[in-house]
């Protein structure tokens, strides 16, 4: 397993380029870079933030998905088309930098679930996104996230049942979220899981940087380990949790040692 951390923990203090120049001098096996905007979807783009990285490799590009992605299964012809020339332009920037990965939300809410069942012509749209992905060297993941399509176990069976070759990132605070332990998605996904972004739970329940909460990460890595998995570890927080940076580096250190440990 691979360590990284997202460009997207220092949003809003640097830019996506400026945080790929910081990241290498982290001590990390990889990164995903986070695109936070339209001009940042393009290849131009996607070249800038590879050379800032240097030797440090990218493992996944996410964009901001509710810029677009909802609209990748809107109802217009138009709208759909307009959405899925954003969702290439994020494939161009993924395929300059090196990614493996496209992070996927797909449809999202802020007023109430929306049910995989209800969403139109499904398995034609995202055949067509995923062939667009491959022509990139890439590949589409689908993540749970709360406020979207996909959001608990229910959802991975359904959309499983729909896009049965279909593999997915798993999101450990989006879980928590919903009330679920990511133990219980690692069991039920088996391998289909080929990317992980990760965050620790404190008893209380706030959610904040591996080591400084009571989460059994030990057991969650193991699980993964056993499973086989020899993807990437991303460690994703929000820019207000990254405001410490000894503690940042303490975190990825914390990480860094149960890796070995559960290697060994």
């Amino acid at each position: 397993m691979k360590l990284g951390l997202t460009s997207a923990a220092f949003y809003g203090r640097m830019e996506t380029d400026e945080a790929a120049e910081f990241l290498p001098s982290l001590g990390l096996d990889t990164c995903e870079v986070f695109l936070e905007t339209f001009s940042e979807y393009t290849a131009d783009f996607g070249h800038v933030v590879h050379e800032k990285l240097g030797a440090l490799s990218c493992a996944s590009v996410h964009p901001k998905g509710t810029q677009f992605e909802p609209d990748l299964f809107g109802q217009s012809e138009r709208q759909r088309a307009d959405a899925f020339e954003l969702a290439t332009g994020v494939m161009d920037a993924g395929r300059a930098l090196g990614a493996s990965y496209y992070v996927f939300h797909g449809p999202v809410s802020c007023l109430g679930r929306i049910t995989l069942e209800k969403i139109r012509a499904l398995e034609a749209h995202f055949a067509r996104l995923q062939q667009a992905a491959q022509a990139h060297g890439m590949e589409l993941l689908w993540e749970n996230v709360s406020y979207g399509a996909v959001n608990c176990i229910d959802d991975f069976r359904c959309i499983r049942e729909r896009l049965p070759e279909l593999h997915f990132v798993l999101d450990l605070k989006q879980a928590w979220r919903v009330g679920a332990d990511p133990l219980d998605f690692l069991h039920e996904l088996g391998g289909a899981v080929r990317h992980v972004h990760l965050l620790d739970r404190a008893g209380n329940g706030a959610i904040c940087l591996p080591g400084q909460g009571a989460y059994d990460l030990d057991r969650f890595v193991r699980t993964l380990h056993d499973q086989g998995y020899t993807g990437a570890l991303i460690i994703e927080p929000y820019a207000y949790q990254t405001t410490d940076m000894e503690a940042l580096r303490r975190s990825i250190g914390f990480m860094q040692e149960l890796l070995v440990k559960v290697g060994e």
